[in-house]
C-alpha cells in the first residue's frame, strides 16, 4: 500500500523533476505525441474569437487539468482505507505569486471536495504559453456583445431546466458542456437546438469540450472510477470562456440543492458516494480563492435551495419542457446499455440520480419520461441483483430514517456534510424533508413495497 503519490506535471516542454520529486510519475500537458493530458478547449475558445485566454485563467485550467488527471489515474485502492488518497502535485504557473498565495486555500479546497489529502506546489512556467496554433486569426462572433452570463449544461435535467427558466427571462446565455463520450455531445446538440426553436429572440449557444487522461509516465497504475474533483474541471473551462466573453460575466452551475447537500444515504455511503460538486461550502471556497487570485467572474448555482421538484415546477407548463424533458440525461451510467446492444444513452432508472429525478415529477403533469427499469417497486427489489437495487435500497432506508428524524437529528446530520450557514441549514432541511417525502409518495404507489421497507406507516 502507498503511503503517498507524487506527480509532476510538464507544461509545453520537458523539464527535470526536482530532487524531491525525483520518483514521481510524469504528466505531460501540451507536448503533442508525449501529452497524457489533453483537451480540446482551445478550439472552443477559437470559435469565440480567442486563440488563449488570460494567464490567471490559462493557469487556473492547468491546475485543474491537473487535478483531474491526477483523480482520475491515482486508484484509491492503492491506499490503505482503500479511499482517502494522499497526494503531491508540482505544477508549472505563469503567475507564481499569485498561485503561491492561495497554496493552502486551494489544498484545503480539493481536500474537502474530493476527501483526499492534497499538497500543491508550484514552480514558475517556462514553457509556451496554452494556445490554439492555428494559423488564422479567431473571429469574435457578434452575438457574445449580448451574453449575461455562461452557464454549464451537462444534458441533464437540472441544466435543461435552468436554461428554460433563464431563457424565458430574456437572458442571453453561453451554454458549457462537457462532451465525457460522444453521444452526450450529440444529447447536449439536441436540446439546445429544442430551445432555439423555442427561445427566438434570445441570443445564445454551446460550446463543448472534453479532457482526456493517459497513465503518467514511469507508472503502471489502475484507472480509479471516482472522479469527484470534476465540478473543479468544468468551471475552469467554464470559468476561462468568461473570460472571452467579458471580466465580469458570471457562471452559473445549476444542480438542485438536495443534490448538492448530497447528504449520505447511509454511514456506509460517507465516502464514495457522497460528492461534494456543489456543495456550497465548496463552491464559497472556490469563490474566495478565485477573487484572490484575480478572477472576477463569480460562480453561482441559482438553485442551491431548491430540490428537484421545485425546479422542475419552475418551467412544467413550458411546451419546450414537456417535449424535450424525456430527453434529458440524468443517468449516473447512461452507456450501460451498450452491453445490451443499444448504444444510445439511457436513464437506468435504479441509479439515485435516476431514483430522485423521477421522484421530481411528483407534483407535475409532465409524463414524458422514459426509464430502463420501474425500480421504484417491489417486483424491482426481489428480482434486480443487488448491484442494481443497491441504490434504491439505501434511498429506501433513508426515508425511513428520516421519517423517524426530529427536525434537531436531520439538523445536525446536515450540518456534517459542511461548513454551513444558519440560514443555509434551514434551508437545507426544508428541501431535504421535501424531497424524501416526494419520493415517499412515489413509492407508496406501491403498497407491498412499504411493507417490504417498513414504511407503511409513514405513508399514512
Amino acid at each position: 500500500m502507498e503511503n503517498k503519490i507524487q506527480l509532476w506535471i510538464n507544461k509545453s516542454k520537458c523539464e527535470t523533476p526536482s530532487a524531491e520529486y525525483c520518483s514521481a510519475a510524469i504528466f505531460n500537458v501540451n507536448m503533442g505525441e508525449e501529452s497524457n493530458i489533453s483537451s480540446d478547449i482551445r478550439e472552443a475558445w477559437y470559435s469565440l474569437g480567442a486563440k488563449g485566454v488570460d494567464e490567471i485563467y490559462e493557469d487556473l485550467l492547468i491546475i485543474a487539468m491537473s487535478v483531474f488527471a491526477a483523480d482520475k489515474r491515482v486508484a484509491r485502492s492503492m491506499f490503505f482505507d482503500g479511499w482517502t488518497r494522499t497526494i503531491e502535485l508540482n505544477i508549472p504557473v505563469i503567475k507564481y505569486d499569485e498561485w503561491s498565495s492561495v497554496k493552502s486555500d486551494l489544498e484545503k479546497m480539493l481536500s474537502f471536495l474530493s476527501g483526499d489529502r492534497w499538497t500543491v506546489s508550484f514552480r514558475a512556467s517556462e514553457g509556451e504559453r496554452y494556445f490554439n496554433q492555428r494559423k488564422r486569426d479567431a473571429q469574435r462572433p457578434g452575438y457574445l456583445e449580448k451574453i449575461n452570463l455562461v452557464s454549464l449544461f451537462s444534458g441533464g435535467m437540472d441544466s435543461f431546466c435552468g436554461a428554460c427558466e433563464y431563457l424565458s427571462k430574456g437572458k442571453n446565455i453561453l451554454f458549457t458542456g462537457f462532451k465525457e463520450y460522444g453521444l452526450l455531445k450529440d444529447v447536449q446538440g439536441e436540446l439546445i437546438n429544442s430551445l432555439k426553436g423555442a427561445f427566438t429572440g434570445n441570443k445564445f449557444d454551446l460550446v463543448t469540450f472534453t479532457t482526456k487522461v493517459k497513465s503518467p509516465h514511469l507508472a503502471d497504475w489502475k484507472s480509479e472510477n471516482t472522479s469527484r474533483s470534476r465540478s473543479f474541471l468544468f468551471l475552469a473551462a467554464a470559468l476561462s470562456i468568461a473570460n472571452i466573453v467579458g471580466r465580469n460575466v458570471p457562471v452559473y452551475i445549476p444542480e438542485n440543492g438536495f443534490i448538492g447537500l448530497n447528504l449520505p444515504m447511509t454511514e456506509g455511503r460517507k465516502g464514495s458516494c457522497s460528492t461534494r460538486t456543489t456543495h456550497p461550502f465548496y463552491l464559497k471556497q472556490l469563490n474566495l480563492l478565485l477573487r484572490k487570485v484575480g478572477i472576477e467572474n463569480e460562480i453561482i448555482n441559482p438553485y442551491a435551495m431548491c430540490s428537484k421538484a421545485e425546479m422542475v415546477k419552475k418551467v412544467d407548463k413550458m411546451p419546450v419542457f414537456i417535449n424535450n424533458a424525456g430527453s434529458t440525461i440524468s443517468c449516473s451510467h447512461p452507456c450501460n446499455e451498450r452491453w445490451n446492444g443499444n448504444a444510445e444513452p439511457t436513464n437506468c432508472g435504479y441509479c439515485y440520480p435516476c431514483l430522485i429525478r423521477k421522484a421530481s415529477y411528483i407534483h407535475s403533469n409532465v409524463i414524458n419520461d422514459n426509464y430502463k427499469y420501474d425500480a421504484l417497486s417491489s417486483h424491482f427489489i426481489k428480482s434486480a441483483s443487488k448491484a442494481k437495487k443497491s441504490d434504491v435500497v439505501d434511498l429506501l432506508s433513508a426515508v425511513s430514517l428520516a421519517s423517524r428524524s426530529t427536525d434537531q437529528e436531520l439538523l445536525k446530520r446536515i450540518k456534517r456534510t459542511g461548513r454551513l450557514t444558519r440560514q443555509e441549514q434551514e434551508g437545507f432541511l426544508r428541501l431535504y424533508k421535501s424531497t424524501i417525502d416526494d419520493v415517499l409518495k412515489l413509492a407508496s404507489k406501491d403498497p407491498e413495497l412499504l411493507r417490504m421497507m417498513g414504511l407503511s406507516n409513514e405513508a399514512n
